[in-house]
């Protein structure tokens, strides 16, 4: 379709060339007969009227510029300064005053900075250097940086002030310094960041910018491994808050626990948060005893971790909680034995987890749906403003010049012109149609596929439980029903998600496991090694991608054994990537093959072309490599091993 449209369109050119070159030898002709008389109009009609004008316009402009400066020296500027700002970008657009216009979208951009909207602050900092006259604001680009840094590109953000700071004699501003210090500790440059920390001299500062700095400091040695200096220059920045604001003392709290969890230091972790808790008795953020539970959950202390989780309870702080926050909430339920307490815990969670989500929701779209509204309707009536002032300037200029002939003749051309581009544009959203189309079956398709688990096991899973009841052997028809009802929840949450963290593959996985050596208790033993270089938590998976090689280990391989056999699952990094091994010493694919009756050996072939689907459809809309390979394990045909190279990299949205 493309092509043809192509065609037709070079097609109407070459015919309507000529039509073009006679319509401009008319036009020339009619231009030069009264070229006098036109420049004549011009100068004795016009201009003073556009003199009169720009003197109106220039006062007007600087009582613009004097409201705007006017609020920006508000402190601290909030949504009733952006009503006023709005009024005044209106009234700039509507008088066509353009520096009191860049200045108004700069003091804009200031408001919603402070409205702590940096996005839609950084489009109108945008808007103000737009067009020829320039915003003359010394601090711009230090606000650029800032914005940058707000909107997470740190790099970016540091190369605004480095340029800055060449182009100008730069004195020592601690907020610009600290900015770029902060860019560098986000892009994990700790080394760097602690060289230039060391550089200031805190004793000539006010006593907020000594708390960041060792706060910072800390932070870095935490990120470096200088555990011991991190928590020296901590107990600093805690020293340094006392008496002073809490928000302040809060916020180094957690921010170096969080560095110290990152860095497994969990029990470094407990104790200074122990010493806090004591030390206060009964703090007045109760968000200490969250981070406490947490570092006792990684360290495997879940009565602990409990104990810290019912004295969030007691007086539980909504204010600044996070999702992130109360996961240890949920993680601890599931490896409590007291029932009653993992219910409470249960159902506290999943409440909490709706309040944070709505209102986040509700939050986001507020803000952001209004700023964009505003952006909007300021730019959709200043280019109104901009086709109706060169419409106006065209009908002055053109007026004794046009024609009947020559206007119907360039009406006609430019609807032709028009209708061209439009089948254009019809024909690229057709394409662009399509391709999404085809891109949400496949995700249609690859949520069908993984939300799939072989029929033959849930089969025999239920006769293992009927076997269970009949024997009277209720405890084990319990455990193994409890155990059976989580992996089919896990795996229908987990199919809604293309990626997920390969924690909850492994929680899967475990699962998994437990239930067929539940059943094949004599026929084999499994074990689960993660590298300790392989973050569960920072690597990504397709969900259900590993099951089925699980399946055909133990169904093909392991059951026929007449010894008890292995099966090992690795889970390894190579050249940053995922590599995920199974293994199993069970009779070989060859003798498996031989033993199969013609149903079985269609089951196989079915689950082995259902997850070659599914690594090709994730391949193709993540535009990523998944490979597999499988090989005998010995040379005599026995056992098997089954490798998959996972590729992490930036995911589609």
């Amino acid at each position: 379709m493309i092509k043809q449209l192509t065609i037709l369109l070079f097609g109407f050119l070459a015919f309507s060339s000529p039509l073009l070159g006679q319509l401009k030898k008319v036009e020339g002709r009619k231009l030069a007969s009264k070229k006098e008389f036109s420049k004549k109009l011009w100068e004795d009609k016009k201009m003073p009227l556009l003199k009169k004008e720009r003197n109106s316009n220039r006062i007007l402009s600087e009582q613009h510029l004097k409201l705007i400066n006017k609020i920006l020296r508000v402190d601290p500027l909030t949504k009733t300064e952006l009503k006023e700002i709005e009024i005044i970008t209106k009234s700039c657009i509507a008088n066509d005053l353009k520096e009191a216009l860049h200045m108004s979208y700069y003091a804009t951009a200031k408001i919603y900075q402070a409205l702590k909207q940096p996005n839609i602050a950084l489009q109108y900092l945008k808007l103000a250097q737009i067009g020829k006259t320039q915003l003359n604001v010394k601090e711009t680009p230090v606000l650029y940086a800032q914005l940058y840094s707000e909107t997470g590109a740190y790099k970016k953000s540091n190369e605004v002030l480095n340029n800055y700071w060449k182009n100008t004699n730069y004195k020592f501003n601690f907020n610009q310094e600290f900015l770029f210090i902060k860019n560098l500790v986000s892009l994990k440059k700790y080394r760097l960041s602690i060289k230039r920390l060391e550089n200031i001299k805190p004793n000539n500062l006010p006593n907020i910018h000594q708390i960041e700095i060792s706060k910072q400091l800390a932070l870095c040695y935490v990120y470096t491994g200088e555990i011991e200096e991190g928590i020296e220059t901590y107990q600093r920045a805690i020293q340094l808050s006392e008496g002073k604001n809490l928000g302040q003392k809060e916020k180094v709290k957690e921010s170096f626990s969080r560095a110290l969890k990152m860095n497994q230091r969990f029990k470094e972790d407990v104790s200074i948060i122990n010493a806090s808790i004591n030390k206060n008795k009964s703090p007045k953020n109760s968000l200490e005893f969250l981070r406490l539970a947490e570092s006792h959950f990684a360290l495997k202390d879940y009565l602990e971790a409990a104990n810290s989780i019912e004295k969030f309870l007691t007086s539980p702080n909504y204010s600044v909680i996070d999702k992130s926050e109360i996961e240890v909430i949920r993680n601890t339920a599931r490896n409590l034995k007291n029932n009653a307490q993992a219910r409470k815990f249960f159902n506290f969670y999943t409440i909490l987890e709706d309040t944070i989500t709505r209102r986040r929701q509700e939050l986001k779209f507020k803000n952001n749906s209004k700023g964009l509204e505003n952006l909007l309707q300021l730019e959709t009536l200043r280019k109104e403003k901009e086709i109706s002032q060169n419409a106006i300037q065209s009908l002055i200029k053109e007026d004794v010049l046009k024609e009947d002939v020559l206007a119907l003749s360039r009406w006609a051309i430019g609807l032709l012109l028009g209708l061209i581009i439009i089948g254009f544009g019809a024909g690229i959203y057709i394409l662009r149609v399509s391709k999404q189309r085809r891109i949400a079956n496949q995700k249609l398709a690859l949520r069908s596929l993984r939300s799939q688990m072989n029929p033959h096991f849930i089969f025999n899973a239920l006769n293992s439980v009927n076997s269970f009841i009949s024997e009277n052997d209720q405890r084990s028809a319990n455990k193994f029903l409890t155990n059976f009802s989580r992996l089919m929840r896990l795996v229908m949450e987990n199919s809604e998600h293309d990626f997920i963290p390969l924690q909850k593959e492994l929680e899967i996985l475990e699962l998994y496991l437990t239930l067929e050596h539940f059943r094949f208790k004599d026929q084999f033993d499994y074990s689960i090694e993660v590298n300790n270089e392989v973050d569960e938590e920072d690597y990504n998976i397709p969900p259900m991608l590993v099951q089925p090689y699980i399946e055909n280990a133990v169904w093909h391989g392991l059951r026929y054994k007449t010894d008890s056999g292995i099966l090992k699952l690795g889970i390894t990094k190579e050249n940053e990537n995922l590599l995920v091994t199974i293994s199993d010493n069970g009779i070989g694919r060859q003798k498996s093959t031989e033993l199969k009756t013609a149903n079985q050996k269609k089951n196989k072939s079915t689950a082995l072309r259902n997850i070659k689907q599914r690594i090709e459809i994730v391949n193709e809309l993540n535009e990523m490599k998944i490979h597999v390979s499988i090989k005998d394990l010995n040379e005599d045909g026995t056992g098997t091993i089954v490798q998959l190279i996972v590729p992490q990299q930036k995911l589609k949205e």
